[in-house]
C-alpha cells in the first residue's frame, strides 16, 4: 500500500515539473516543452503502474476488463522525447517530415497496433491473459520487453554520444560533467543506463510482468533520486545551458578570427540564412565550414554576443525595412515575422520590444507620422 502512495507521489512530482516547464517563461522554451512532455509521460506511466498492481492484487475483474497496455506505448514514447529535448538544447534542427525522423515513429506505431489488437480481443480472454502474464509471463510480452530494452538502450547511447559524454569516458568524466551546463542530463542518462543494464539479467531470470513492473517502479525511484541529488547540488534542470565554448582550450589566432569574422559577416549579408526560422548554430557552422563550438566562440570572443542575439539582430534589421516601407502593398505587421525568420509573432514582438523599447505596431505608427510630416 505504501508503495502505491509513493508511486502516486512521484507521479505528482513529475506532473508539477511538467506544468512548470510548460508555463514558465524561459529562453529554453522549445527544449523545455519536450522535457515537459517527457515528465508528463512519466506521470502517466506511474499512474498505470499503480492501476495495474492494484487491479491484479485485488483481483478486480471490472478494472482489468478496461485495462489496456498503454504503459508500453508510454515507455516507447519516452526515449525519443528525451532525445529530442537534448537535440534542442544543442541547437540541432528538428525536421519531423524528414524520412530519417519518421523512423522514430515506427516503435510508437507498433505499440499502438499492439494496443488496438489487444482491445479487440474478448474481455475474458484479455483478463485471463493479464493475470497469467503478470504471474507467469508470456512470449508476447517477453518479445515486447526485449524490444523496449533495446530501444531505450539505443536512445541512451545516441543521446550520450550527442552530448559527447561517451567520447570523454575516463576517470575525469564526472568532474567534467559537474562543470558542464548539462550536468543533470548526463547524470540522468548515465544512472539510467547503468540501471538498465543491471536490471536486464533480473528480468530474464524471473521473466514475468510482475518483475517488469517492479523494474519500472525502481526506475521511477531512481529518477526521483537523481532529481533529488540535482536539487542538493543546486543544479538547475529547468534552464540547462550548453557552454560549448569550453570545448576549445587553445587560444584563437587573432588573424584567423578576423578572417572568419569577416567571412561570417559577408555570408550573412549575401545569403541571409537568418531568414530561415530553423537557422541554428549547427546549420550556420556547416555553411561556414566550422564546428559548432568554433562558431559559438567566434561570436562570443569577437562579437561579444550570443548566437540567438546575433541572429535576431539581423532579423530585426530586416523587420525595420518592412515597418518603414511606405508603399501601398507593404506587408501587414502580423506577416512580417514570417518574412524575417522569426518562429512566431510573439517571439518577434518580444525581441523587437527588447531592442527598441516599443512594439512593431507602435514603431510603424511613429514612423508613418514622421514620414507624413515631411
Amino acid at each position: 500500500m505504501e508503495i502505491r502512495y509513493f508511486n502516486l507521489f512521484i507521479g505528482l512530482l513529475f506532473l508539477t515539473l511538467a506544468l512548470i516547464l510548460f508555463f514558465r517563461r524561459s529562453p529554453n522554451k522549445r527544449p523545455n516543452t519536450f522535457l515537459g512532455v517527457f515528465f508528463l509521460l512519466i506521470t502517466f506511466y506511474s499512474g498505470f503502474i499503480v492501476f495495474h498492481f492494484h487491479s491484479i492484487h485485488t483481483r478486480n475483474m471490472s478494472q482489468l476488463s478496461y485495462y489496456l497496455p498503454l504503459d508500453v506505448l508510454l515507455l516507447v514514447m519516452m526515449s525519443p522525447c528525451f532525445y529530442f529535448y537534448v537535440l534542442q538544447l544543442l541547437h540541432r534542427p528538428l525536421k519531423f517530415i524528414h524520412p530519417a525522423m519518421l523512423l522514430h515513429a515506427v516503435p510508437i506505431l507498433l505499440a499502438m497496433v499492439f494496443n488496438v489488437l489487444f482491445y479487440f480481443r474478448p474481455v475474458d480472454e484479455r483478463v485471463d491473459w493479464l493475470i497469467r502474464n503478470f504471474h507467469e509471463g508470456s512470449p508476447e510480452m517477453t518479445v515486447i520487453n526485449v524490444a523496449l530494452y533495446l530501444q531505450i538502450l539505443f536512445y541512451f547511447i545516441i543521446t550520450l554520444r550527442a552530448l559527447g559524454t561517451i567520447n570523454r569516458w575516463s576517470v575525469h568524466m564526472f568532474q567534467h560533467i559537474l562543470k558542464s551546463g548539462l550536468a543533470w542530463v548526463q547524470l540522468f542518462l548515465l544512472a539510467n543506463t547503468v540501471f538498465l543494464l543491471g536490471s536486464l539479467p533480473v528480468y530474464f531470470l524471473i521473466n514475468n510482468q510482475d518483475t517488469a513492473l517492479w523494474i519500472g517502479c525502481t526506475a521511477l525511484y531512481l529518477d526521483f533520486f537523481v532529481l533529488f541529488i540535482m536539487a542538493i547540488l543546486k543544479i538547475d534542470i529547468l534552464d540547462a545551458r550548453v557552454n560549448k565554448e569550453k570545448k576549445v582550450l587553445h587560444p584563437m589566432d587573432p588573424e584567423k578570427v578576423s578572417t572568419e569574422w569577416q567571412t561570417l559577416i559577408n555570408y550573412m549579408a549575401d545569403s541571409k540564412p537568418y531568414l530561415d526560422e530553423n537557422c541554428s548554430v549547427a546549420t550556420l557552422a556547416v555553411s561556414l565550414k566550422l564546428k559548432d563550438h568554433q562558431l559559438s566562440r567566434l561570436l562570443n570572443k569577437h562579437g561579444k554576443i550570443i548566437f540567438a542575439d546575433f541572429i535576431n539582430e539581423y532579423r530585426l534589421k530586416e523587420a525595420i525595412i518592412y515597418l518603414e516601407d511606405q508603399s501601398k502593398n507593404r506587408k501587414n505587421i502580423d506577416m512580417i515575422h514570417i518574412e524575417c525568420g522569426f518562429g512566431s509573432r510573439t517571439t518577434f514582438f518580444r525581441a523587437f520590444k527588447k531592442v527598441y523599447g516599443i512594439s512593431p505596431k507602435a514603431y510603424r505608427k511613429k514612423h508613418d507620422a514622421t514620414y507624413n510630416k515631411l
